[in-house]
């Protein structure tokens, strides 16, 4: 008997696939979004952006180059610390995240003409909600521990 995951796991990496042939038909990567998603909770460091994304620090650093060229995100010096440098999401940059987000709802539903949106959005948001419990943690463990001497 075949795993009964199986299918939604199927489907989650199906709907990746459609959600990065919109991404290459536009302006904004996946991983731009993702990095512009994670600026929404505020400015962030490119350390911190570049640990979120798994990715290196000099990948990080074209992602933000890029993000800034389209007006999409700053960088501003941290009022706490005039040697650091963060990151932030600009207006244009949260204009531009819900467009993309719309877009990629559209697609979505588009996919699943059988499933009605009243059940649809409402059980991916609580999908959503239950991932966020354990998403905090798992990003607060990829930016390992804190330096000594620091809270």
């Amino acid at each position: 008997m075949a795993d009964q995951r199986e299918p939604g796991v199927r489907l989650v990496v199906s709907l990746y696939r459609e959600f990065e042939q919109i991404a290459r038909q536009g302006d904004l990567s996946l991983g731009q979004y993702r990095t512009m998603l994670y600026l929404m909770g505020g400015a962030r460091r490119a350390g911190e952006l570049a640990a979120a994304n798994a990715v290196t620090k000099p990948t990080v650093s074209a992602m933000i180059s890029g993000l800034r060229d389209q007006g999409w995100v700053a960088e501003e010096v941290d009022p706490s610390d005039g040697r650091v440098t963060k990151v932030v999401l600009t207006t244009a940059g949260r204009t531009r995240l819900r467009r993309f987000e719309a877009d990629l709802a559209d697609r979505l539903q588009d996919l699943v003409p059988d499933v009605k949106p009243a059940e649809l959005w409402p059980t991916l948001a609580a999908l959503y909600r239950s991932h966020a419990t354990t998403r905090e943690a798992r990003l607060a463990n990829a930016f390992g521990p804190p330096p000594s001497g620091t809270a």
